[in-house]
């Protein structure tokens, strides 16, 4: 059974289609020359322009057939909207998807067929333009590529088709929009009769249409505003391209209206394009509202109140007295004025100000704002501003009327009740979270509990309310008493009883509600379980002092062992100098091992302090100072590295800090050692850098000594162990140990970036 071809994006395609509105329309010159060309180019008997709906291919032009349309089912053409190139069929009789085709077999006994999708600027194929001979053959590629460009020529022309009818439809809602404004629009041409009139016309005049057109709009105009008027219009013929003006125009009834006018000419016929608007109730509104300006500016004084209002046009800021008073200011000049009122506003909020007075511009909607005014005396005023632009015919906002007032004692109210209202939520969600909550009335009654009550008390809430608290959970004593009664607050410690029998601890506050006598009237308790805080305090104490006498003990030892160490060292020592000045001619190697024996001994009592000073780490209290950085690092290079064979870098951007400087100089002293004492290089560089993280200080110390191995990188901070022999290098093996220790210990870090023979950096962090 055969499967007709549909497209994927099927239903979107007839949509399209049916947007364009040209099935079943008349025959067009335009589409008939492409079918004709694309005959004559393909050298074919027979071109079509077909597009194919749900059951059929429709043809808008055709050449050498008479038919109109053909079933889509047996069409050509719906195969070629399946894909976007130029679909050819040779020899249909050879072609298994024609060969049975009854257009083949049948009148107009296709062979040849080639076909060029019509595709929109969508990506939608809305059916072909094609050629078709009765015998087999094939197009070049330069009729293919033709039959392409015409392809896109009738898909320009349906495009065309829709822009045409969307530019009537555009017509005929500007029509509608004319004849349904309020505002007065009109054509007058160069003799200056109304040529034509909107319905608002005789809305407002009371005139009919046939009345006003063909009549000189001067007929209208009242006569002490004509002069005037016609020297505008003058204005339009030398040169300017809109008038903005307002004048009376009679009414019907011999009335008058105040219409305010925008005209602006048509350069190529003279004519003059007007539009009105009634502002006689605006007038009158004006009018009344200058005659209550004493009124109102009483009023604003009593009130607090200023007005203002800023013409765009003339640049005209003008402010009510009641607007300089709030502000503090006296009356000046316009455009003195303008900067002596943002110079008043708070630097923190001209940013909204700038921003809310852009958007009233751009939008022409009205504005509120509230900002902040600094006096000369630094006092601060709270200002509410309030705006309303006002536009002309065109939109445009030629005007900004407005009032300020101040809200300083109404502000500093709001937000003392703001903070209040903060308190009592938070107090409100403290308690709903985590609070013992009971409330009893003067005699000690409870009258309510909370579920925290109930939980730690093992009491349901039917057991407790109405009952007296101190013979379910314990009394108060006399103290506590004595201070709620009078009315005072009580806050304390208390331990009660649940009703297991087991104790609990609660840090409590009673808070008396005093009556219109100034006695109490209930009391509210509110109380959080410290019972494990409790029990952990008492740990804690045990703790701490079984700690303290255990370093005091340590300290105690560590003193006998220094002292009893280092004694009969130096006993060493004295004996080993004694007899070398006893034995100055002494043989050169007996002379080498007293040299060695003074080493051993200087490295034994090395070895003691580093292990002291590693030991008492975490266990003293150092008081932190202000330390410049760059000054410490200076005073140590100047101790311990030489001048001659070193160069040392120091980074620009060191800081200073709040740290303990004794541990800091220790860390440094010790990795600026180190990087002088293994250095293999004829000149030694060292470098110290500094990197500001986040929560950190992040340090550097970095040499072009040897390097260490990686399989080191951790081994060297343990006690007791050194890369090098200490036959070779003099060194504890404790230094490193002491650095990391005390990086540590004030919650920092450490670590090495090296690789052997290449230099080591030690990268080391302590908090800020």
């Amino acid at each position: 059974m055969k499967i007709n071809p549909i497209p994927a994006n099927e239903v979107e395609r007839l949509k399209e289609l049916k947007k364009y509105s040209i099935l079943d329309t008349l025959s067009e010159v335009e589409y008939d020359s492409i079918t004709q060309l694309a005959s004559y180019i393909c050298d074919t008997p027979i071109a079509l322009v077909s597009l194919i709906d749900e059951e059929r291919q429709w043809f808008k032009s055709s050449v050498g057939i008479d038919v109109s349309e053909t079933s889509r089912n047996i069409s050509f053409c719906q195969y070629t909207i399946m894909g976007d190139d130029i679909f050819e069929v040779p020899n249909a009789l050879e072609n298994d998807l024609f060969a049975k085709n009854p257009l083949v077999t049948g009148n107009p006994n296709i062979r040849f067929y080639a076909g060029s999708p019509l595709r929109t600027k969508n990506g939608l194929n809305m059916g072909s333009l094609c050629v078709i001979d009765t015998k087999a053959r094939v197009l070049t590629e330069q009729q293919k590529k033709a039959l392409q460009l015409l392809s896109n020529q009738v898909v320009t022309l349906l495009d065309s088709r829709i822009k045409h009818f969307d530019f009537l439809e555009s017509q005929k809602e500007l029509q509608n929009f004319i004849d349904l404004s309020k505002d007065l629009v009109c054509i007058a041409n160069v003799n200056g009769l109304f040529y034509k009139v909107n319905p608002a016309f005789t809305t407002v005049l009371g005139f009919s249409k046939e009345e006003l057109e063909g009549v000189p709009f001067t007929n209208f105009v009242h006569i002490d505003d004509l002069p005037s008027t016609l020297n505008q219009v003058e204005k339009l013929s030398k040169g300017e391209l809109t008038i903005s003006f307002e004048n009376r125009f009679r009414c019907k009834n011999g009335q008058y209206v105040t219409l305010s006018w925008n005209t602006s000419p048509d350069p190529a016929t003279g004519n003059l394009y007007c539009i009105a608007r009634n502002m006689t109730k605006e007038k009158a509104v004006e009018q009344k509202l200058i005659d209550s300006n004493n009124l109102l500016d009483e009023s604003q004084n009593i009130a607090k109140i200023g007005s203002w209002k800023f013409d765009l046009i003339t640049n005209d800021l003008i402010w009510s007295d009641g607007h300089y008073r709030i502000f503090e200011l006296e009356r000046q000049p316009s455009g003195q004025l303008f900067e002596s009122y943002r110079s008043r506003i708070h630097k923190d909020d001209l940013e909204l100000l700038n921003k809310t007075s852009e958007i009233a511009l751009k939008t022409g909607k009205n504005f509120k704002i509230k900002y902040r005014i600094v006096l000369p005396d630094q006092s601060i005023k709270h200002i509410l501003e309030i705006g309303q632009p006002f536009t002309n015919d065109n939109d445009e906002v030629i005007e900004i009327k407005g009032i300020v007032q101040d809200i300083t004692e109404i502000t500093i109210a709001e937000q003392k009740i703001i903070l209040k209202s903060k308190e009592i939520n938070d107090i409100r969600a403290a308690l709903d979270e985590s609070a013992i909550v009971s409330i009893s009335d003067k005699k000690g009654m409870l009258t309510y509990v909370n579920d925290n009550f109930c939980s730690i008390s093992q009491y349901t809430k039917e057991e407790l309310i109405g009952k007296d608290q101190s013979t379910i959970t314990g009394s108060l004593d006399k103290e506590i008493l004595n201070t709620i009664i009078k009315g005072k607050v009580w806050k304390g410690e208390i331990k009660n009883s649940s009703k297991d029998g087991l104790s609990y601890w609660e840090k409590m506050t009673i808070v008396p509600f005093l009556g219109e006598n100034n006695k109490p009237y209930q009391y509210v308790s509110i109380s959080t379980d410290i019972t494990d805080q409790k029990i952990a305090e008492e740990s804690l104490n045990n703790a701490l002092a079984d700690l303290e006498k255990k370093n005091r003990e340590l300290d105690e030892f560590a003193y006998v062992v220094s002292h009893d160490l280092k004694a009969p060292l130096r006993a060493i020592n004295n004996l080993a100098e004694w007899i070398v000045e006893d034995m100055p001619s002494m043989p050169e190697e007996v002379s080498s091992n007293f040299d060695l024996l003074r080493g051993r001994v200087l490295r034994m009592e090395n070895l003691i302090n580093g292990v002291l000073e590693y030991s008492r780490i975490g266990r003293v209290a150092i008081e932190k100072e202000t330390i410049d950085m760059t000054l410490m690092l200076d005073q140590i290079i100047d101790i311990m590295v030489p001048k001659l064979d070193f160069e040392v870098i120091i980074g620009q951007n060191f800081p200073t800090i709040l740290s303990e400087r004794i541990l800091l100089e220790q860390v440094f002293s010790n990795l600026i050692s180190n990087a002088v004492k293994y250095n293999n290089k004829p000149i030694g560089i060292i470098e110290c850098y500094y990197e500001s993280l986040p929560d950190f200080h992040q340090f550097t110390v970095k040499d072009n000594g040897p390097g260490i191995a990686e399989d080191y990188h951790n081994k060297v901070f343990k006690v007791f162990q050194t890369i090098v022999a200490r036959d070779v290098k003099e060194s504890t093996g404790v230094g490193l140990s002491i650095v990391k220790k005390i990086i540590e210990e004030k919650g920092g870090s450490i670590r090495i970036e090296s690789k052997e023979n290449e230099g080591c950096s030690f990268i080391f962090t302590v908090p800020k």
